[in-house]
């Protein structure tokens, strides 16, 4: 009895010890089945980082590509600029080369201002006249042409200017320099005839020259340059002051005053550009 007893225990703690292992084999097959999905899982989850990453890739790379695009437009924007800029100086220089022509053309003119316009006139035998009376060479001194300027205009009491271009360069300085004596009280004008844009640039210095004068300083105004006891004159910046002056360079206070300052204003309209009035 008490052999069979022991054999049934025996039995009993087997089947016991075959439930338990079967339970654990269960779980370990569960939890095998649960690593294949986390391992599944996560495989997943490689694919997807790599597709990001794949993406990414191909992102940078349009990224690359489109940075050395833009280094390419820069370099091009950067040679059309500097192409641009060529062009610039060049036209630039040409502009000057044109005026430069236009004033050499000019070298031989004189401008008369205010003699008096008739119908059918002869205007070279006018400038003639004018200056046989007034200057009485001993030789009657000779133009290439001589015409006014302009159209007629029967409503204007003003007569038009008279240009004339000298046959001889020395002739021209001849009139020009004894104007302001051989034709005092005249109310006619004689001055140098030069392109608009060098026209312009001279009447800026008008106000610098006429108080350097004022202030016994040596003055010249060659073309649209003009010099100050010898010195250079160097016109301030736009930004620096809205009207510059001789004075601002020289610290010293100055008003603000007209070409004709001192004079009795001039009413006939001028044209040319010799800074003091020959009458």
């Amino acid at each position: 009895m008490g052999s069979l007893e022991s054999i049934q225990l025996a039995i009993t703690e087997l089947k016991s010890s075959s439930v338990k292992l079967d339970a654990e084999v269960k779980n370990v097959k569960n939890e095998f089945h649960q690593l294949e999905i986390n391992v599944s899982s996560l495989g997943n989850v490689f694919d997807s980082v790599k597709d990001v990453v794949d993406t990414n890739k191909k992102e940078v790379e349009k990224i690359k590509k489109s940075v050395e695009q833009c280094s390419i437009n820069q370099r091009a924007t950067e040679a059309f600029a500097s192409d641009l800029q060529k062009m610039k100086d060049a036209s630039a220089l040409m502009e000057e080369s044109v005026i430069d022509l236009k004033a050499r053309s000019m070298r031989d003119n004189l401008v008369f201002t205010g003699i008096p316009e008739e119908r059918d006139e002869d205007t070279e035998a006018l400038i003639q006249n004018l200056i046989q009376r007034k200057y009485k060479p001993d030789y009657q001194i000779s133009f290439e042409r001589v015409h006014r300027l302009g159209k007629p205009n029967d409503f204007s009491e003003r007569p038009r200017n008279i240009v004339a271009k000298f046959s001889y360069f020395k002739d021209r300085e001849y009139i020009r320099l004894n104007a302001a004596r051989k034709l005092h009280g005249t109310r006619i004008w004689v001055n140098e005839q030069f392109p608009p844009e060098i026209e312009n640039n001279r009447k800026k210095l008008y106000p610098v020259m006429r108080q350097a004068k004022k202030d016994r300083k040596r003055v010249k105004l060659v073309r649209d340059t003009l010099y100050i006891d010898g010195i250079k004159y160097n016109a301030p910046t736009e930004s620096a002051r809205p009207t510059p002056s001789y004075a601002d360079q020289t610290a010293r206070p100055a008003p603000h005053y007209s070409e004709n300052a001192g004079r009795r204003e001039n009413k006939r309209p001028r044209h040319g550009s010799t800074p003091d009035r020959h009458r």
